[in-house]
Parts: structure tokens; C-alpha cells; sequence
């Protein structure tokens, strides 16, 4: 078969292949999609994907919130993110002064980045699990609780030893910021509207590791690095109000037809009261604890992603995912010593912060193009292939994905070891983020729309990074990095013209 005919098989209309679904009904062979297509040409099918057979009209189900409830939850766990991204490297720019202050070299202070992701690791082990057991809210309200009393911790840390355990915990506290939100969008936006919310989540994660040096910079240059620990605490007891107003649970069982099954599962029951109940009044939904939601044990469900290894979508999404995002971090990681040190650019706290002013435009851009652009892209496919949607027709935005992250990535390394004007790397490093955003975005917007199982798990421990960029120097690292990354994100080819055929395998396994 040519790569036409293998290509040809995103247009098949296979039933039960999971991810497929039909967005347009009264579409005519042959017809174009415009960008001023009258609805009354048209409709737009605002149903999940047909594998999902509850499709409720109670007004508890999260589908049919009100929007403005669904924007509240929306950007009440976004800001979660932005937290928990901004905690990792917002300390970077004042390593020097946490060296001086605790008497240890830079290479230990750069293990407060490198034992945050590891907390973050954690914090998605065991709250993954705990979420499908015992709910959504459960698991971001008592993170964020557990967030407030670690920042003031890490602020008031007497000694190197405490701040590393304190910073451990905040990054398990902050594990739902990373690990639970997409889940959270999947659960009350249908598939026709993910990607423009992913992209959102992408843009306040992102712009949490874009803006939190500039921000860290200009606080520890004027009040000292503790003040920014402290400030974070304020903003964590911030979050955890509106998480608490806003974030109510979105679990709503839709394996079951509830005309045909009497409800058994834990999680039909709960699903099966709230859609024979009114409205549920706002003290209601203020509740914490909504009893066992699944029959399957903790362990089991800690174990369910080990499923990602019979899943090539999956696979390719986790990979993409964790290499765009990973990239980011290291950056974070490096920044002290690349243009803060004696050796590097000599610049102060404050103009390396600025730096992140450049990701900052490179992260909107790719989260708007990754989330609005990849929406209209994936409804122009679907109008052509007879309104039928295929997850592989949003593959097609990880084009300048790989090519400018990869350009960016070797640019950036290159430079800094030419010791080029300041303004080429910075240029770099917004591209860096610019194609990791829109990487990240896809690939996860993919994920969903495929499965629309748990949050990718992003594996992401960086304490040896520094030492890597000491040894080999940051053109060879940056190199090597931008290879990997071109190469794994170039698999997108491979997914972009098999991936159906994954999907239907994966959809007979299950049948």
C-alpha cells in the first residue's frame, strides 16, 4: 500500500474504534467546510464520542453545566497549574543567595528543582489512584491545603536538609496541578471544545515556568529569596479558596446505559442519584467527601497506567508530553549557570529573570495555535470526511511543532557557546517554547480524544542536568537534546498514518 492508500484509512468510518466520532450530521460528499458556514447548513453534533453511551440531560451532569460554572472550574484548577509550574523554577534566579545563605555549592541548590519533580512524581502516583477511588475534589482540595502549610515550610527552612524536604512536599502537594486538570477538562468539555480549554491549561502551566523567574527575580533582588516562599504561601491559601468555591467534583459514570442496567458499581450510583436529583444546591457541591467511587482497589488503579505499554497513542502522547515539557525544566535548571555566572553573561538576578520574556510570547502563541487553531483544523477534517472526526487530523500542528523546538533547542546551545549577543539565545528560548507548548497541547489534546483516560504521567527528574551541561558544554548538550526530541516527535508520522489502526485493535480488545 502507498502512503496515500495508508493515509486513506483516516477516512474509514469504523464503528466502535475508540476516538472516532461523528461531529456534523446533513453533510453532503463533497462539500467544503468555511470558516462562515451558516449553523443552519450545518449542525454540529455537541455529543461525546458515540463509545460514550450515558449521555445524560440532567443538569448534574458536568456536560450540561452552565458555562460560566465550567469556565469557574476551568480556571480555578488552571491556576492550580500555574502554581505548581511556577514552583519549580521560580527559586532559579536566586541560587546564589540560598548557596550563601545555607553554605553549600550551586549544584546542591539546584536539587530543590530536581526533588520538586520527584515530589510531583509522587504526588501523581498516589493521587491518580486516590481520584478514581474517592473523587476529583478530594484530591485538589487537600493538595492545595497541603500546598499552603509546605511554602510556608520551605520559607521559614532553618537549614539545606529542611528546604530539600519541604520542597519534596510541595511538589506532591502540587501534583494535581500537573496531573489531574486534563482529566478535569475532558469531564466537562466535549471533544469539540477540548482543545481550545487544553490549550488554556497549557498556556497557565507554561507561563507558570515562563513568568515565575521574572517574578522570583524581582522579589529576591529587592526583599531576599524567603519573601518569595512566602509570597507563594499567600497565593496557595488564594488557590485553595477558589478551589474550594469553584472546583466541584466533575465524576459522572458513562459506561452504562441507564435504561437498560440497574446500577451496581459504586460510581453508577453516585451517577444514577445525581441524575434523578434537582439542581444541586451550592453548599451541596461544596462537599469534600462523596464516598467510594469505584469497586477496584487502590493497587490495581495505581497500576492501571502500566496499560500505556500495549497503547502506541498512548505512548506517543506520554513521550511527546514529558520530552516537551522535560526540555522547559531543564532550561529552568541551567539558567543560573549559563547566563549568571561568572563564565556565562554576568547577568544580575533581575535581567536573567527577564529573559523568561521570551517564552512567556512563545507560550501564548503555542497555546492559542495548539488549542483554537487545532480545533477549526480537526473540524475542517471531520467536515470533509463526511463529519466524521479522527484524533490523527490534529498530527498535523506537530509539523511546526518539531521544526521549531528543534531549531530552537540547537540554536540555543550553539549560541550560548559562541557567546553571541544575549538577544539570540533569548530568541531561541522563546522558540523553544513556542514548539514545546504546541507540542504538548496536541499531544495531549491526542491522548484524550483517543482514550480519554488518566493524565499523562510526566517523568521528569533533572538533579544531574547542571553537571551534564558543566561537562559536554551547552552546544553539545542542546544538540543532543534537540536530536532526541526531533526524533521522537517525528514519530508523529508513524501515529499520524497508523494510529487508526491502533485505535480499532485497541477497540476490539476491549469489546
Amino acid at each position: 500500500m502507498d502512503i496515500k492508500g495508508q493515509i486513506k484509512v483516516l477516512e474509514q468510518d469504523v464503528s466502535h474504534t475508540p476516538g472516532t466520532q461523528v461531529w456534523f450530521s446533513s453533510v453532503q460528499t463533497g462539500t467544503r467546510w468555511s470558516l462562515f458556514q451558516r449553523t443552519s447548513d450545518v449542525e454540529l453534533i455537541p455529543a461525546p464520542a458515540p463509545t460514550v453511551t450515558n449521555n445524560s440531560s440532567s443538569p448534574n451532569d458536568p456536560l450540561n453545566w452552565p458555562s460560566w460554572r465550567r469556565g469557574a472550574l476551568l480556571y480555578a484548577v488552571g491556576i492550580n497549574s500555574f502554581l505548581a509550574a511556577a514552583l519549580a523554577p521560580i527559586l532559579a534566579t536566586g541560587f546564589p543567595s540560598i548557596s550563601s545563605s545555607f553554605g553549600v555549592d550551586l549544584q546542591k541548590v539546584s536539587f530543590t528543582i530536581g526533588i520538586y519533580m520527584l515530589g510531583l512524581g509522587f504526588g501523581a502516583l498516589i493521587g491518580s489512584p486516590t481520584a478514581m477511588l474517592f473523587g476529583r475534589r478530594l484530591v485538589y482540595v487537600s493538595g492545595s491545603a497541603l500546598l499552603i502549610v509546605s511554602s510556608a515550610w520551605a520559607a521559614a527552612s532553618p537549614s539545606y536538609t529542611s528546604i530539600i524536604l519541604a520542597r519534596f512536599v510541595q511538589g506532591f502537594a502540587a501534583a494535581p496541578g500537573e496531573f489531574l486538570v486534563s482529566v478535569s477538562i475532558s469531564e466537562i468539555y466535549t471533544p469539540q471544545e477540548r482543545g481550545f480549554r487544553l490549550g488554556i491549561y497549557m498556556l497557565l502551566l507554561a507561563g507558570g515556568k515562563s513568568l515565575s523567574p521574572l517574578i522570583g527575580a524581582g522579589v529576591i533582588q529587592r526583599l531576599g529569596w524567603r519573601w518569595v516562599l512566602w509570597i507563594l504561601t499567600i497565593a496557595s491559601g488564594a488557590c485553595f479558596t477558589c478551589l474550594f468555591l469553584f472546583a466541584r467534583e466533575t465524576y459522572w459514570a458513562r459506561d452504562y446505559k441507564e435504561d437498560a442496567i440497574t446500577p451496581q458499581m459504586p460510581g453508577e450510583l453516585y451517577t444514577e442519584n445525581l441524575r434523578i436529583s434537582p439542581p444541586l444546591r451550592f453548599s451541596h457541591t461544596l462537599s469534600i467527601w462523596n464516598g467510594r467511587l469505584s469497586s477496584a482497589g487502590w493497587v490495581s488503579l495505581t497500576l492501571r497506567p502500566l496499560a500505556l505499554l500495549n497503547s502506541p497513542p498512548l505512548l506517543w502522547s506520554a513521550t511527546v508530553y514529558a520530552l516537551s515539557l522535560g526540555w522547559l525544566a531543564v532550561l529552568a535548571e541551567t539558567i543560573a549557570h549559563l547566563f549568571q555566572s561568572v563564565g556565562g553573561y554576568g547577568f544580575t538576578p533581575i535581567q536573567a529573570g527577564l529573559l523568561y520574556l521570551s517564552p512567556l510570547i512563545g507560550t501564548i502563541l503555542g497555546s492559542v495555535i495548539g488549542g483554537k487553531v487545532s480545533d477549526i483544523l480537526a473540524k475542517v477534517k471531520a467536515y470533509r470526511n463526511n463529519g466524521v472526526y479522527e484524533p490523527e487530523s490534529r498530527l498535523l500542528m506537530m509539523i511546526p511543532a518539531i521544526l521549531v523546538s528543534t531549531l530552537g533547542l540547537a540554536g540555543y546551545g550553539w549560541s550560548i557557546q559562541l557567546r553571541t549577543h544575549w538577544f539570540i539565545p533569548t530568541l531561541c528560548f522563546g522558540a523553544i517554547y513556542f514548539g514545546c507548548i504546541l507540542g504538548s497541547t496536541i499531544a495531549v489534546t491526542y491522548c484524550l480524544d483517543c482514550h480519554k483516560a488518566d493524565a499523562i504521567g510526566t517523568q521528569v527528574v533533572l538533579s544531574l542536568m547542571k553537571n551534564w551541561v558543566k561537562a559536554c558544554g551547552p552546544r553539545n548538550t542542546f544538540l543532543i537534546i534537540a536530536g532526541i526530541h526531533s526524533a521522537f516527535l517525528s514519530a508523529t508520522i508513524f501515529m499520524y498514518i497508523h494510529g487508526k489502526q491502533f485505535r480499532i485493535r485497541m477497540g476490539k480488545r476491549s469489546s
